[in-house]
C-alpha cells in the first residue's frame, strides 16, 4: 500500500533545512565583502556571488516564516493543547517565561545602543569584511559598476573616447555610451574591475590623480596632499575658491557627499587640476 505523503513531516523537514542553509548564508554574508568591493570585482564563495548569497538568505527567510505558519496551523490542536496545560498546571514555566523575555528585551536593546560584547561582534564583522578591501578590489567611487560609460569617464577624469580607443585594442567594443559598467563586464564576461583593470594598463593620463581607482575617496585631505607633496594648507585653500570647506582630516567621499560632488572632483579641485568636466 502507497504511504500517504505527509504534510506535517514535509514542512517539519522542511524548517530544519532552511534553518541550515539560513544559517550558513548569514554566517557567508557576515564576512563578505561589502558591496562595493563584491560587486566590483565579482567577489564569489562557492561559486555564489554576494548577491546571489543575499538572494538565498532572503528568500529562504522568508519561506522558513511561510513554513513555520503552517507548522502551527498544521500543529494548532497539540500547541493550545500545551499551553492549557502549562496554565493549568500553575504556569509552572512563569519564572522561566520572564527571565527568556527580560533577556530577549536586554539582546535587542544592547544591540541598537552598541554594548559590549555585541558591539564587539558587529565590530569583529566590519574588521572582516574590510580585509577583502585592497587597491586593487576597490572601485574609484563606491558601485561605480553602476555608472554609464559617460559618467565612469568624468569619475576617473578620462575623456569617453579615450575610454573607447583604449578598451578597443583590447578587444572590447562600444557602441553604446550609455551602457553601463556592469553590463559592459557582463557582455564581455568578465568582472567591472578587469574593465577598470584594462583601461587602466592602456591609459596613463598626466592629469589623473595620484591614487585614483586605489580607493582614493576613503583618504583624507592631509592624506593626499603628501602623496602629491602639496602643502596642506595650500590644499584647503584650493577647495576654499571652490566654496568647498575642508579641514585636513575630512575624507574625500565625506567632502564630495556634503557638496554633492564626486570624490575625483573633490580632489581635482584641491589638487589645482582642471578636469574634463569643467
Amino acid at each position: 500500500m502507497k504511504k500517504k505523503f505527509s504534510w506535517r513531516g514535509f514542512i517539519s523537514l522542511y524548517i530544519t533545512l532552511s534553518f541550515i542553509i539560513m544559517a550558513i548564508s548569514g554566517i557567508i554574508l557576515y564576512f563578505s565583502p561589502p558591496g562595493r568591493v563584491a560587486n566590483w570585482s565579482y567577489w564569489r564563495f562557492l561559486g555564489l556571488l554576494k548577491s546571489q548569497w543575499q538572494a538565498i538568505h532572503t528568500i529562504f527567510t522568508f519561506l522558513f516564516i511561510v513554513a513555520a505558519g503552517f507548522h502551527l496551523f498544521f500543529n494548532w490542536k497539540p500547541f493550545i493543547a500545551y499551553l492549557k496545560t502549562k496554565f493549568e498546571s500553575n504556569v509552572k514555566l512563569r519564572n522561566e517565561f520572564t527571565i527568556s523575555s527580560i533577556v530577549v528585551i536586554l539582546i535587542f536593546a544592547m544591540t541598537i545602543y552598541d554594548f559590549v560584547p555585541f558591539k564587539n561582534v558587529m565590530d569583529f564583522g566590519e574588521e572582516l569584511k574590510a580585509s577583502w578591501s585592497t587597491e586593487k578590489t576597490e572601485p574609484p567611487i563606491p558601485h561605480a559598476e553602476d555608472l554609464t560609460l559617460t559618467e565612469f569617464a568624468k569619475t576617473i577624469n578620462v575623456s569617453v573616447e579615450e575610454i573607447k580607443n583604449s578598451l578597443s585594442s583590447k578587444g572590447i567594443i562600444i557602441q553604446d555610451e550609455n551602457i553601463t559598467i556592469k553590463e559592459l563586464a557582463s557582455k564581455n564576461n568578465i568582472s567591472p574591475n578587469e574593465i577598470y583593470t584594462k583601461l587602466r594598463s592602456g591609459n596613463k593620463q598626466q592629469n589623473q590623480v595620484a591614487g585614483e581607482g586605489r580607493g582614493y575617496g576613503r583618504k583624507t585631505l592631509a592624506e593626499i596632499s603628501a602623496e602629491n607633496n602639496l602643502n596642506i594648507d595650500k590644499v584647503i585653500t584650493n577647495l576654499k575658491s571652490h566654496g568647498i570647506d575642508a579641514v585636513a582630516n575630512d575624507k574625500l567621499k565625506d567632502i564630495a557627499m556634503r557638496n554633492n560632488l564626486l570624490p575625483v572632483d573633490v580632489a581635482n579641485k584641491a589638487l589645482g587640476i582642471k578636469s574634463t568636466s569643467e
